[in-house]
């Protein structure tokens, strides 16, 4: 009989005289894949040879691991018997790296046990203290606690851009799909990604000039991270400024920033967050900077630049909010976030740049001072509701937007979108060309209100 070749995931060694060997393989094993299996009585090449088997056997397979493997894991030891050869299958897993076997910590390459080297090993340090089990500890909120309109909002997301295999919205189920809520009770992803009282802080703030003295704005709002990725982006929008260019039948409004470098920086400070008591991320608007702060370093001494100039992939902090977002287009697992934001503030030739400490990273766009090109959307007149501004500065930004992609984007019914849209047009601030297929949005500057 032959069990195959060995690889990432499987060692095979003769018999017990081995042993010490096989903590090698199990140490790289657990440091590489998190799991493994070891078979003992089988030849290099995977034929089973056979092993003698005494009273104690499995007995002193297992206290040769509890023994040699730091931190310590509990093993399934299973016996097998085949054309009279006894063979042991050894199967392990843990997710507490890293791991050592007699005080030695390896990495698995290939079918190989390579001795960590300290830099390496430190490296592996790093990336546990930067991404634990934070997201899976389950809290005392169950699917009751979770805010409705944020969570079908992000259905309706996922739905359209094909990342979600889910007829009809069904609360739970959705929750489940996405390894919300385990026995019914939420776990801390699913709380604060869309619960109702969540008191994640975002302050808001514009100065009036480039030191932190003198505020012109300053608001501080508390939400689940779907309500306040939407807070922060709208805030930007409302306080950058915008050059207008006039065509034949349209008024489109250019940002001196673009706007999806913009909500790729917010969504991936919210994504890659370090949520502890009192988490505050930071809007700061200064007149020749927007400056964004996440409460999260950044991971293994890396920089923006290490995932903007290689093929690097993403080091998640926060997995399944990752993969939430993931499923309906928010962020991509690739890494490529970055990257993308270079390319846009390239074209626009705007200039960015990051810091990075202990305790937080920060990015911040560079912004333009030719103040006879753009104009600062502020002045909107005070007849609007605070609905109404959001809904308004987002048509402006696109004004093919759709009711449905409004009604996504800020966490609403598309009834309240209606109502929305249509009490603007009512007020003489926009108007609809065409119909809800195939129409656009025309955006009317009523009485000099931009």
């Amino acid at each position: 009989m032959n069990l195959g070749k060995e690889n990432e995931e499987v060692e095979f060694k003769q018999s017990t005289s081995e042993l010490v060997d096989a903590m090698k393989a199990i140490s790289a094993m657990l440091n590489k894949q998190g799991h493994g299996v070891i078979y003992i009585g089988v030849k290099n090449n995977g034929d089973v040879i056979g092993q003698q088997v005494g009273e104690n056997t499995e007995r002193d397979i297992s206290r040769m691991i509890h023994e040699s493997i730091e931190p310590r894991i509990y093993p399934r030891i299973e016996s097998y018997d085949v054309d009279s050869k006894k063979y042991f299958k050894v199967s392990f897993e843990g997710n507490n790296k890293p791991y050592s076997a007699k005080g030695l910590y390896y990495m698995r390459v290939s079918d190989e046990n390579r001795i960590l080297s300290q830099q390496e090993l430190f490296s592996m340090i790093r990336r546990k203290t930067y991404s634990d089990d934070w997201e899976e500890q389950i809290t005392n909120y169950t699917s009751e606690d979770i805010d409705e309109e944020s969570l079908k909002s992000f259905y309706n997301s996922a739905r359209n851009c094909g990342r979600l295999d889910l007829e009809e919205y069904d609360k739970e189920r959705l929750l489940s799909i996405l390894n919300l809520i385990i026995d019914g009770r939420l776990n801390n992803a699913g709380y604060y990604l869309f619960g109702k009282n969540v008191t994640i802080n975002l302050k808001l703030s514009v100065f009036a000039t480039d030191e932190k003295l003198t505020f012109i704005d300053l608001q501080n709002v508390t939400g689940n991270i779907y309500q306040l990725v939407n807070k922060a982006i709208n805030y930007i929008h409302s306080n950058i400024h915008w050059a207008v260019e006039i065509g034949e039948r349209t008024r489109e409004e250019i940002p001196e920033i673009p706007v999806r470098a913009i909500r790729e920086i917010v969504i991936n400070s919210f994504a890659h967050s370090k949520y502890v008591a009192e988490t505050e991320h930071e809007i700061n608007i200064f007149p020749s900077k927007v400056v964004i702060y996440n409460p999260g370093s950044f991971p293994d001494n890396l920089t923006p630049l290490d995932f903007v100039n290689s093929n690097r992939s993403s080091i998640k902090r926060n997995k399944i909010i990752l993969d939430v977002l993931f499923r309906s287009k928010d962020v991509e697992k690739s890494g490529s976030g970055f990257k993308r934001v270079y390319d846009l503030c390239d074209k626009a030739n705007v200039k960015c740049y990051f810091s990075t400490n202990d305790y937080g990273f920060t990015f911040g766009f560079s912004r333009k001072n030719d103040k006879v090109s753009f104009n600062q959307r502020t002045d909107i007149k005070q007849d609007l509701t605070e609905i109404e501004k959001e809904v308004y500065n987002f048509i402006s930004s696109n004004v093919k937007i759709t009711k449905l992609e409004l009604s996504q984007f800020l966490g609403k019914s598309e009834r309240t979108i209606q109502r929305v849209t249509s009490s603007l047009v009512k007020k003489g601030y926009l108007s609809r060309i065409g119909n809800n297929r195939f129409g656009y949005w025309e955006v009317i500057n009523k009485k000099n209100c931009f």
